[in-house]
């Protein structure tokens, strides 16, 4: 039997996101959803080799709907409002977990409690407001570079419950003085770990 086993694995993940903290002017619609995958390297911290530090490197695709007004966007709708608004972030992703598990050498399927932390750095990102009208989201809004939260999954073998509280804004700034855009996300869904 070996002793020095690791709980290395690929991680994909699919999760519902519901946007916190909107103005008035602002509200989700549709369907917004997220999508990641990569590694996560797993370092033991006991000699049971039960808990562990996992640390992975991984790419999230996040695709945001939501309604918005901003006078600085034209056309818009015969009631004002622009619809089937679009947001999509593509970022590298930093996860870093504390890992309680009832794995050993010979039990492949395991009980699972990994708390933690999520960097993400966005490399890219584009936007549509309504079914014609397409421009760059820098135009109207500054998207952070560098979002993080705190993530939680659960689960058994390789399904698992899934939540993340995004701990920074989504916008820096928009250059409608009318108001600030001071959103936050919170993720829920299944994430699989693969061995």
């Amino acid at each position: 039997m070996d002793d020095k086993y690791l709980e290395d694995q690929i991680y994909f993940g699919l999760t519902y996101i519901q946007m916190l903290n909107l103005p008035n002017q602002i509200s989700q619609s549709g369907f917004s959803y997220g999508l990641a995958g990569g590694f996560i390297k797993d370092f033991p911290l006991n000699k049971r080799r039960n808990i562990g530090l996992g640390v992975g490197l991984g790419y999230g695709f996040n695709n945001y709907y939501f309604n918005v007004h901003l006078n600085v966007v034209e056309p818009a709708d015969n009631d004002g409002t622009i619809r089937n608004n679009k947001l999509i972030l593509h970022s590298v992703e930093l996860p870093i977990e504390l890992r309680f598990r009832s794995s050993t050498a010979v039990k492949y399927k395991f009980w699972m409690f990994y708390p933690g932390l999520k960097l993400a750095y966005k490399f890219a990102h584009n936007t549509s407001f309504g079914k014609s009208l397409d421009f760059d989201v820098d135009d109207i809004i500054d998207v952070n570079d560098f979002l993080y939260g705190l993530t939680f999954s659960v689960g058994y073998n390789k399904w698992n419950l899934y939540t993340y509280y995004g701990l920074n804004d989504l916008f820096t700034q928009t250059t409608n003085n009318d108001y600030d855009i001071n959103i936050n996300d919170f993720k829920i869904g299944l994430i699989f770990y693969m061995f």
